[in-house]
């Protein structure tokens, strides 16, 4: 069943009119949230001061680490407020739970999964996901794995949802 977040991603998605597989263009996703979007030396962060909000990239990763890290930022900007400078750790790291969630979701979303042909051998999907989502072998690995856990605890909704294209709340 679709968690609450993946709906939100699939409504995002449909926000940004995006409906298939393809590596997510980070540029046009920051101009679509009015994000600054800044690559700097330094590890990847995400601000929001009044209306200004900016996401730093850290420059020396490769483009497809970048994306991800994009993704985990951009919940921050989308979900949280403040700085976590002065938090205590417990909410900081709930935050931090959130935001990888998301991170994984929203780089490789379940309704697109759910739509395409998954190659049968873990083999083969896991290089095809990376390839098609633009993330890294390591990333779509672990995305695979979630979604499968998914599958597996309810194969008969995600097999009847596969051909309906319902979204439902878990």
């Amino acid at each position: 069943m679709y968690s609450a977040l993946e709906v939100e991603i699939k409504e995002l998605y449909g926000q940004l009119q995006i409906y298939d597989m393809q590596p997510l263009n980070i540029g046009n996703v920051a101009k679509h949230f009015d994000i600054s979007l800044i690559y700097k030396p330094i590890e990847s962060k995400a601000f929001s001061i009044r209306n200004r909000r900016a996401i730093f990239i850290d420059e020396r990763k490769d483009p497809l680490r970048q994306r991800e890290d994009f993704c985990h930022e951009l919940c921050h900007i989308l979900k949280h407020a403040g700085t976590q400078n002065n938090t205590h750790y417990l909410f900081k790291q709930m935050q931090e739970n959130q935001a990888n969630a998301f991170m994984y979701h929203f780089a490789i979303p379940s309704f697109i999964l759910n739509k395409i042909d998954i190659p049968n051998s873990i083999y083969e999907a896991v290089p095809y996901i990376s390839s098609n989502f633009g993330v890294s072998y390591e990333f779509a690995q672990q995305r695979l794995d979630m979604f499968l856990r998914n599958v597996i605890a309810n194969p008969k909704y995600y097999f009847q949802k596969k051909f309906e294209g319902d979204v439902d709340y878990a």
